[in-house]
């Protein structure tokens, strides 16, 4: 499936893609502003700007799901999983930009934590409790049951191709990947932490990703 952001001459999306904006903050935007007001394909529900930013950050720009069920899956709040997805989020320019937009857009300002997606600031015993807070354990010697080489991709497509990748292998097997994008270390392990599966080992362009048990 061919997505706006694929095509930055799209005219639809002609309002996003303004600014001194470079070209991968550009595809993201056109992409969320595609994914804007499309339904969850498990529960039918409209996601919101923020939502769209998420079913990217999370992999699911081609068949999108709201942060309520995503959460499910992962045994948490939608507040919990969006908190974890934030801390991400600020950390990358392009992903800051178009999630701030989206407050903007939907009249909270440049609210970074907007009540659509969260509510009071999560406890203590919250964080604690959700996937992300569980330290993976590196393994020597790990075989890997299969080697996905993603030479430079970044932002929402390495991850996007990371799920796909993942998916075919049954649960529990090793994904060896490639990945030589500057950011790899910071957004392997983060992503890693907020959809369950673990990251065994990390030797940047190399990392070892366990697919989580179903």
């Amino acid at each position: 499936m061919k997505l706006p952001g694929d095509d930055l001459s799209d005219d639809d999306n002609a309002e996003w893609l303004e600014g001194d904006l470079d070209e991968r903050t550009l595809k993201l935007q056109a992409t969320v502003a595609w994914l804007t007001g499309r339904r969850c394909t498990t529960c039918d529900a409209v996601l919101c700007g923020h939502g769209a930013v998420l079913a990217v950050v999370l992999g699911y720009k081609h068949e999108p799901r709201c942060a309520r069920c995503v959460a499910a899956e992962l045994r948490e709040t939608p507040s919990s999983l969006a908190d974890r997805a934030l801390q991400w989020i600020v950390r990358r320019d392009c992903f800051a930009h178009v999630w701030r937009r989206s407050s903007e857009a939907e009249g909270y300002g440049r609210n970074d934590r907007p009540p659509c997606l969260f509510t009071p600031a999560p406890t203590a015993a919250t964080t604690a409790t959700s996937p992300a807070a569980r330290t993976a354990t590196p393994r020597a010697g790990a075989k890997a049951a299969a080697t996905y080489d993603a030479g430079d991709l970044g932002c929402g497509d390495l991850v996007l191709e990371l799920r796909t990748q993942l998916r075919t292998l049954p649960a529990g097997a090793v994904l060896h990947v490639i990945a030589h994008d500057p950011a790899a270390p910071v957004d392997l392990p983060a992503w890693c932490g907020l959809t369950g599966h673990t990251l065994l080992s990390s030797d940047h362009p190399d990392y070892l990703i366990q697919r989580k048990r179903e």
